[in-house]
């Protein structure tokens, strides 16, 4: 509809990026995770948690931190990074894996979960399979790089490519030119193995946090990028007409599951150039007033079948 569309990304921005932290190294927990928390830029950290046991423990613990801070996103990466030799073993590990890390999140058994392939190590499933035991643990593959193939044995990962903080910036700036998604993979940060430069990180998190600041950039965590495109090509948005006096009016309807789809979804509506607010009603819920800036009133709205009116 003219008057109110759903946004490509959060908040309007041109484009999306997610930061992979893959293996839980040290040097990402001491380095890059106050780096996160200070910005506010989250990240999702893919875990193995079979490298934990016994008197190791306390360093899975220690992640229970992402149940202050949503900037501390865990995903799974298999229980012990060893690749898989079949269904049943792909499976098993998700389980297991799934399990230990529900304990240090306190996340539900129905909440999604992102995945990624650990790499360098045989992946001896088809892509149907594959595709079944992930559907079955409630983890979503992520987004791949150039550099991995989602459907079968992983690939050189992407972060041997990325030296510095020029590889990262032409990422951000092809996500901006397509209007699509990016994602940077980091495994060492100033130390560890496959090390980033600490400095360099550095320099990509002020500049996607300044990309942010201009509206240009949506930094997210990866599962919620995920359900946010998958509620924005699934939503539908309907003309309604406007009571007396209404800038419009509209229905939103959704065909994804709301028990585990519950990231909020941006709303733009053009209001004349003139008005500095209007007044959201939605359905459900109290009319709340909301901002307009240079003809544009933006908004977010849960998931879920609304009728909702501007005035």
């Amino acid at each position: 509809m003219e008057n109110i569309r759903i946004a490509r990304w959060k908040n309007d921005a041109r484009a999306a990026v997610s930061l992979y932290y893959d293996d839980g190294t040290d040097s990402v927990f001491e380095m890059v995770v106050p780096s996160l928390l200070r910005r506010r830029i989250p990240g999702t950290f893919y875990l193995c948690a079979g490298w934990y046991e016994g008197d190791q423990a306390p360093r899975l613990a220690r992640w229970s931190i992402c149940r202050e801070h949503p900037e501390i996103v865990l995903g799974n990466h298999t229980w012990g990074h060893g690749g898989v030799q079949d269904a049943a073993d792909l499976a098993s590990q998700l389980r297991r894996n799934a399990e230990a890390l529900r304990a240090v999140t306190g996340l539900p058994p129905g909440a999604l979960v992102s995945f990624g392939i650990p790499g360098a190590v045989p992946w001896k499933v088809t892509p149907a399979e594959q595709d079944a035991c992930l559907a079955a643990a409630g983890v979503v593959l992520r987004h791949a790089f150039p550099a991995e193939n989602a459907g079968g044995p992983p690939g050189l990962h992407a972060d041997v490519k990325m030296h510095r903080f020029e590889d990262a910036e032409r990422a951000l700036d092809r996500a901006e030119a397509s209007g699509d998604r990016e994602a940077l993979l980091f495994h060492g940060v100033g130390g560890d193995w496959i090390a980033f430069p600490a400095a360099e990180h550095e320099k990509i998190l002020a500049e996607i946090d300044r990309r942010r600041a201009e509206g240009r950039l949506w930094p997210g965590a990866e599962i919620a990028l995920h359900k946010y495109e998958t509620e924005r090509d699934a939503a539908r948005l309907r003309a309604l007409p406007a009571p007396g006096g209404a800038l419009a009016a509209a229905e939103l309807a959704f065909g994804t599951d709301p028990a585990r789809y519950d990231e909020p979804l941006t709303l733009v509506a053009a209001v004349p150039p003139e008005r500095d607010s209007v007044v959201l009603e939605a359905s459900g819920a109290a009319p709340r007033r909301v901002p307009a800036v240079d003809g544009r009133a933006m908004f977010d709205l849960p998931p879920r079948p609304v009728n909702l009116i501007l005035r």
